[in-house]
């Protein structure tokens, strides 16, 4: 009896699998790119190259120095994907948000772990919710919210001085899971009014912040990223009760439960002070949202809903918790690797004579500028997006490409429902925008930048890090003030040095996303062990 009710299910799954896959074959076999771009071997299938990447996100910059900065890989299921570093077709991609817009399996993804939010959205919905969003993100809100940044920096200082004293002498400190807390803290703080005191909580750790080391930080994290994906291109497997799905529910339920709380508080308090038509005294950047959101002159058309407003929540969380602990993380292991360059951050940083600087005088620390920005270059948190072509387009090139035939291409055919990947990484460090010595971490060379560099799109310091056009990163201002904030903090209190041997850190990805891992110890997923050594400077 089970055989007979369980065959047909077998058998439709397996139908409608087949037919993905034969419609993947055909877009693939007729693609007008095939016979123009060269393509790195598949090694699997069923996995395509996504495997390779997702275990070493910047081997597509090795595949640049065989096949040029345009080829063809093959991701998920082996769909075809275009791979380009060519800063003109980088440009025109991230200017036509219209035709070029994020792939419907990751938007699923995104919907089903963060609600329809900034995240999601695209065209007429996304210029919505980002005409709301962008009062919060401008720079007088960044500068009233700067002190949060400190408090809880100066915070987390105080903690690992106190950790290094009871541990008896040992300064070795595993600092990411601090920085993960710290900046948990400070987007309840900043953006949304809300204490979630994951620094205080000894012994054991926030809910919220256990729900995405689950997420993104497990060894299981890219399995669970590709299912996640796997589910978005053929929306039949959401049905099967695949790893990490209550990962992802129990993620989403926590961030929900905890969202409709927040705005509904925070709607509460904004009425009780009839603030709508001014900024009032509540300067975090969700009460910032509502009132313009509220506001009687935004026409009804205008407005979010409820449910946008609850999904900016969680996107807030991934955007602005995980991004900037993990840039912060890697700023730190690039100064215990650079201990000449510590000590020139050091001394520039020791020359404001307070541990809660403002933002303007952040921001007239040149070197602290310098290298943040080689930061942001090298260790940018997200390594790449990928785009899919909603129309025909044809897409210029910066450099003609010769193909196997001899034929020369100053631009390529872009059929509807091509998969486009932006590598962030190999932009940020290709030797023929930023010169020979692209993989070296020099601050210095922001002095004198080749005028390639001006071609590069960006909002923020000729970097990719924070993408362009209509869909750029909208708290990338919140993001390098706090960055700084924390650097100031950390690097005049600690003598920051490696723990493990050189080439001991790698990097680990989740999704776009990477971070730092212990070469010895990557089954237990992302961490960043340092020998922090505190400084007489602080008391």
């Amino acid at each position: 009896m089970g055989a007979r009710i369980l065959l047909p299910i077998v058998g439709t799954l397996t139908a409608y699998i087949v037919f993905h896959a034969l419609q993947i074959l055909l877009s693939n076999l007729t693609s007008p790119l095939r016979g123009i771009l060269p393509s790195p071997p598949i090694p699997n299938y069923l996995l395509g190259n996504f495997r390779q990447m997702a275990e070493d996100p910047k081997l597509s910059s090795e595949w640049r120095k065989d096949y040029g900065n345009n080829f063809l890989f093959h991701g998920l299921f082996s769909i075809g994907e275009l791979h380009t570093s060519d800063l003109k077709a980088v440009s025109h991609i991230v200017s036509h948000a219209d035709i070029y817009q994020r792939p419907g399996a990751n938007r699923d993804a995104s919907r089903r772990m963060m609600g329809e939010g900034i995240l999601f959205a695209e065209l007429d919905q996304h210029k919505r919710q980002r005409r709301v969003l962008n009062p919060a993100f401008g720079v007088p809100q960044i500068r009233a919210v700067t002190e949060i940044f400190a408090e809880k920096a100066i915070q987390l200082r105080d903690i690992w001085t106190e950790q290094i004293r009871q541990q008896g002498g040992n300064n070795q400190v595993e600092v990411f899971s601090g920085l993960r807390k710290m900046t948990l803290d400070v987007i309840g703080r900043a953006g949304f009014g809300y204490e979630f005191n994951a620094l205080e909580q000894e012994g054991g750790t926030n809910e919220l912040n256990q729900a995405f080391t689950d997420l993104f930080h497990s060894p299981k994290s890219n399995l669970f990223q590709a299912i996640r994906l796997a589910q978005g291109h053929i929306p039949i497997l959401k049905l099967l009760p695949l790893p990490g799905r209550q990962v992802v529910l129990s993620a989403r339920q926590k961030m929900d439960e905890i969202g409709s709380q927040i705005v509904q508080r925070s709607k509460a308090n904004i009425i009780a002070e009839d603030q709508v038509k001014s900024l009032g005294t509540r300067r975090d950047l969700l009460s910032i949202l509502l009132k313009a959101n509220m506001s009687p002159g935004l026409p009804e058309s205008q407005r979010m809903n409820e449910s946008e407003i609850i999904s900016q929540i969680p996107a807030f969380f991934v955007a602005g918790h995980e991004t900037t602990s993990a840039a912060t993380a890697w700023a730190l292991h690039a100064l215990s690797m650079n201990k000449p360059i510590q000590d020139k951050l050091r001394e520039e940083l020791l020359q404001l004579e307070t541990d809660n600087p403002t933002l303007d005088e952040l921001g007239a620390l040149p070197y602290l500028d310098k290298f943040l920005r080689e930061t942001l270059r090298l260790h940018a948190p997200v390594v790449f997006m990928q785009r899919k072509a909603m129309a025909d387009d044809v897409l210029p090139l910066a450099k003609p490409i010769i193909d196997s035939k001899g034929r020369e291409h100053t631009s390529l055919p872009i059929r509807k429902g091509q998969m486009i990947h932006l590598p962030i990484w190999a932009i940020n460090t290709a030797k023929e925008t930023w010169g020979e010595d692209a993989l070296e971490f020099r601050p210095d060379r922001w002095d004198n930048i080749p005028e390639a560099v001006s071609g590069v799109p960006g909002v923020w310091g000729n970097l990719f890090t924070f993408l362009a056009g209509p869909h750029n990163c909208i708290g990338f201002r919140f993001s390098i003030a706090e960055l700084k904030v924390l650097l100031f903090t950390l690097v005049r209190a600690f003598e920051i040095s490696p723990a493990v041997p050189d080439g001991g850190i790698v990097t680990v990805t989740a999704g776009v996303m990477q971070r730092p891992s212990v070469l010895a110890e990557k089954e237990k997923g992302s961490g960043l062990p340092l020998i922090l050594t505190p400084l007489q400077n602080v008391e």
